[in-house]
């Protein structure tokens, strides 16, 4: 495209085309959370308890842990364009399906593949930030990727919510649909693989040599603690905030849907406006370790008070707020991790990083279900289970039990600020 070559343009390039890869971060978001606004038309559609809900919603992290590895290696290979627009035409399939669907089986299949499609969308944006910033600007990249996510998620919530009332919940996923479909296009005529076959600069990296590389991290042990950290410390929005707070807080304090899908939505204003902060303030200091050792705490206190403690709505919104602030160290896990590896494998690298993290998802979804159907004393409510208070303290005890064995995780995480491409090395030495 012409445009491109054009001097004036240059400076503008990197940004329009990281905003492709933030926006589809954005509209996964709206996908994943989605569940959480439709519980109880969902549970009527399909004939489904807590535990089916559950499993239904995960099918998504299903598909989409799978494919962190592959989608890593053909996006460090190939380059984020082609797999990127893909992706996104994945979703839109899914989506439809989704809405389409009469059967649990059908929206299953649907779930899967909107899970598929979103498997690339945090780390092709990354991968994008890699390629196209300097090493320091990363982490501010990353938090600014954040904000675009929790706007995705905040419209996921109370934005969704009303607009189920006036359309449905198929029709709006038939809108969501067509969106996705005007962004697959955007991507593929902006976004560009700065590393593509045909360029002169440098040739992206031999089958082999992403192999090495996966040995070589698959060995690391500061790897795995920060990845483990990450995924311990995103329990609370895969499981609570993109699932079963709302319908908590609905049951719990009688709340309508959209006014419990407001509050939910302070987790994610929480991290927009915290993001960039938190990652600024890691790279003024020089530091990834302590802010996350500080979130983890903070985060702990947090849902200890909003699970055990009876609190007023309004005090309520503050500390969900609260949460979202908290939550943002644990993207300094990925900033971290970058540090520690060579650009020619971060597709790859984060992609296993993702993996890990989004395995809460997997797991805890259906887990606090399953919990929930375990302590549930067979109690019917307009045709559906009724969960008391004393079902959601027991289900969502896990929360800050993990966040706990987060924290205690951080003893063993070296600083890795200013430490850019140790694997690199090693992967060279070889």
């Amino acid at each position: 495209m012409n445009f491109i070559k054009n001097p004036s343009f240059i400076r503008y390039i990197p940004w329009a085309i990281w905003l492709c890869g933030g926006l589809f971060y954005c509209y996964q978001f709206i996908l994943r959370v989605s569940p959480s606004i439709m519980t109880t038309e969902l549970m009527r559609a399909f004939q489904v308890n807590g535990y089916a809900l559950g499993i239904l919603s995960a099918f998504y992290y299903y598909a989409y842990d799978a494919l962190q590895i592959p989608l890593g290696f053909i996006m460090d290979r190939f380059g984020p364009r082609r797999v990127l627009t893909f992706s996104t035409s994945l979703c839109v399939a899914g989506s439809f399906l989704f809405a389409s669907a009469t059967t649990l089986p059908l929206a299953s299949i649907g779930r899967l593949l909107m899970g598929a499609g979103s498997a690339c969308a945090f780390i092709g944006t990354l991968k994008l930030a890699t390629l196209w910033f300097p090493p320091q600007k990363v982490g501010k990249v990353i938090g600014f990727t954040m904000v675009l996510g929790t706007i995705g998620a905040t419209s996921g919530g109370a934005p969704l919510a009303f607009l189920l009332e006036y359309i449905g919940w198929r029709a709006s996923l038939f809108l969501i649909s067509g969106l996705g479909l005007m962004l697959a296009l955007a991507m593929w005529f902006i976004i560009r693989d700065k590393n593509a076959p045909s360029s002169t600069e440098t040739p992206l990296p031999s089958a082999r040599n992403l192999w090495k590389g996966l040995y070589q991290l698959l060995r690391n042990s500061q790897f795995w603690v920060i990845a483990t950290y990450s995924s311990l410390m995103y329990v609370p929005l895969s499981a609570f905030a993109d699932l079963w707070g709302v319908p908590y807080l609905s049951t719990v304090y009688n709340l309508e849907r959209k006014i419990a899908a407001s509050a939910i939505a302070m987790i994610f204003f929480g991290i927009a406006i915290a993001s960039p902060i938190t990652t600024y303030l890691s790279d003024y200091f020089q530091t990834r370790r302590y802010p996350m050792i500080i979130s983890a705490i903070c985060a702990i206190i947090l849902y200890m008070i909003i699970i055990f403690v009876p609190i007023s709505l309004p005090v309520m919104y503050v500390l969900l707020f609260l949460t979202g602030v908290s939550f943002t160290g644990q993207l300094l896990g990925f900033a971290a991790i970058c540090e520690i590896i060579p650009s020619s494998m971060s597709g790859l690298t984060l992609g296993l990083t993702n993996m890990t993290v989004m395995l809460s998802g997997v797991i805890f979804q259906p887990f606090i279900g399953w919990t929930l159907d375990q302590a549930w004393d067979g109690k019917i409510k307009q045709g559906l289970p009724f969960y008391t208070l004393e079902n959601w303290k027991l289900a969502l005890s896990s929360i800050p039990l993990c966040l706990l064995l987060a924290l205690l995780l951080t003893y063993f995480i070296r600083e890795t600020f200013a430490k850019n491409h140790v694997l690199s090395s090693k992967i060279e030495a070889n």
